[in-house]
């Protein structure tokens, strides 16, 4: 992976990924875009509380500054 997050971003556009923000709340969803403040916008986003998916919202938009982790989902078999 690159070293700057946003050359990363760019890469896994269409994606599944997660999202962790600084509160320890995580979302999964698809990565359809970002801008210069990584803020994302995520489709069939599904919200993660202590390890237990509470809540599908479909469409989301995530500020960049509530971010702590971005990273790819890869499902396991």
């Amino acid at each position: 992976m690159s070293s700057i997050p946003i050359n990363s971003l760019r890469k896994v556009i269409g994606q599944s990924i997660i999202i962790r923000l600084k509160d320890n709340v995580k979302y999964k969803g698809i990565l359809e875009s970002f801008d210069q403040h990584m803020n994302c916008h995520l489709s069939n986003a599904i919200e993660i509380i202590d390890n237990e998916e509470v809540s599908n919202y479909g469409n989301i938009f995530v500020r960049g500054n509530n971010i702590l982790l971005v990273q790819l989902y890869v499902d396991e078999l």
